[in-house]
């Protein structure tokens, strides 16, 4: 347990709403959007993965609105990568027909723009007709030598995994304060979250889109250039990111639905996402989070995408089966399974799935959960002496927690033993204070299935952090 800290507040949770999915922006671009980007290019191109470095401090510094915008453009740009003769176009509100959305001298430059990005310059003859590479600066055609070469990637995907790296790592390193909340019809994408304190709502706002513009971006990754279509959910790095990403955020208690809709949508089957899906769903369900659905105002148009405590626990219960499905000896998810099932009241069930995983964690921490959740439901059966048995191996792991000992104390009222009950209490009041040479396991529950994101992290970033190709 010495490196995982208990979880802090303040918990922060996206919202959901119809606003999020809007993909284009509603009106024309101005002239300083088509600049934008060409810096944002330059600034992906020099940027060291996995800090906050110059490159990444600048894009951080821009406005909620600049960001939704470039949320567009980068967007058209991975479609121009594709197809340099698209003309990008949108409905304006109200309207019935599509306009384009750059005009002429704008669409031109875009298009110059994705020959770098794609690293075509010197082999698309749609680039080639167009003198690409006499119309790049000299920081865009180091870009496209390097798109071109891959540097660690396959196909055209430089721009489009470096990309969303930069965006990570800010959204990793820099989280900005919330701002406050205003529409803006002519933005691609607009981002809520909330933020909370022991289950009270303390603030609701607007946040940077980082992780919408990431998975934007790795929307568009293929295995080959030959492919005509995205295939994100074959790619490996894909898949480690989202896992990654999603540990982390969870580790660092920011509940983020659509990030790991994302994630499941592409990758359905895949046992650590369904775990990770299964344990946001568990932490719903806690009476912390629930009082902040509860209690929390939005503007109008604004939903908590969150469900009742019993339909959390449902979910949770599923995604755990399913991860279990895929890999039978996920003792982990076992353990978890046995934790809902217990809540949800199905002792019978809990019992086995939590003796199991008891039989086959192979963590001490883990263990301690299957002990405490066990103990309380051999408790609810009325096997009083198992229950103890398994409070007194928990207390024994950790001698210094609180929950065994509170535990053996409410076991031995049960069973009408005061004198026991009130000796338990007796030693759990002469603990020394809470800190770090007293910590209780079950303070960190809700984060503990997450202690390697660091780790998954590294491992995501070490590819990149060469500047040869791979």
């Amino acid at each position: 347990m010495a490196a995982v800290s208990p979880r802090k507040d303040p918990v922060t949770i996206a919202v959901a709403s119809w606003l999020l999915v809007a993909s284009l922006a509603v009106q024309a671009a101005p002239p300083d959007r088509v600049a934008r980007v060409e810096r944002w290019l330059s600034l992906v191109e020099h940027h060291t993965v996995g800090t906050l470095d110059d490159d990444a401090k600048e894009v951080a510094a821009w406005s909620d609105e600049q960001l939704s915008m470039l949320f567009t453009d980068l967007r058209s740009i991975a479609q121009l990568m594709r197809n340099i003769n698209l003309v990008v176009k949108y409905r304006p509100r109200g309207g019935r027909i599509e306009v384009p959305l750059y005009e002429a001298p704008q669409l031109d430059r875009m298009r110059i723009l994705a020959c770098a990005a794609g690293g075509i310059v010197l082999t698309d003859q749609k680039c080639i007709s167009r003198r690409a590479v006499e119309r790049l600066t000299p920081n865009l055609r180091e870009l496209a030598a390097r798109a071109e070469a891959g540097r660690g990637v396959v196909a055209d995907n430089f721009i489009l995994k470096y990309g969303a790296l930069l965006h990570t790592d800010i959204a990793l390193f820099a989280p900005a304060p919330l701002s406050p909340i205003t529409y803006n019809p002519a933005v691609g994408v607009q981002r809520l979250r909330v933020l909370s304190s022991d289950g009270q709502p303390t603030e609701v706002g607007q946040s940077a889109a980082h992780w919408e513009i990431a998975r934007m971006l790795l929307d568009f990754v293929r295995l080959s250039r030959d492919e005509g279509r995205p295939s994100p959910d074959r790619d490996a790095f894909v898949r480690d990111w989202y896992v990654a990403t999603n540990a982390w955020l969870q580790f660092n208690v920011h509940y983020d639905n659509p990030h790991l809709d994302r994630a499941r949508e592409l990758f359905p089957n895949d046992r650590d996402i369904l775990f990770l899906n299964g344990t946001q769903h568990e932490i719903y369900a806690t009476r912390r989070i629930q009082s902040v659905v509860k209690t929390v105002t939005l503007p109008r148009g604004f939903t908590m995408d969150m469900k009742t405590d019993a339909e959390e626990l449902r979910m949770a219960r599923d995604f755990f089966r399913r991860a279990l499905a895929t890999d039978a000896g996920f003792a982990e998810a076992r353990v978890h399974l046995g934790h809902v099932l217990a809540l949800e009241r199905s002792d019978a069930d809990a019992e086995r799935e939590l003796s199991a995983g008891f039989e086959t964690i192979d963590d001490q921490p883990n263990q301690y959960f299957a002990a405490l959740f066990l103990g309380s439901v051999k408790a609810s059966l009325s096997r009083f002496d198992q229950a103890r048995e398994l409070f007194a191996q928990a207390a024994a792991s950790y001698p210094l927690a609180q929950s065994p000992m509170l535990s053996l104390s409410e076991l031995a009222r049960r069973r009408g033993d005061r004198k026991t009950a009130l000796e338990h209490l007796r030693v759990l009041f002469t603990l020394p204070p809470a800190g770090d040479s007293r910590k209780d396991p079950w303070w960190a529950y809700d984060i503990w299935h997450a202690r390697d994101c660091n780790d998954l992290l590294n491992e995501l970033w070490r590819p990149f952090r060469s500047r040869t190709a791979h």
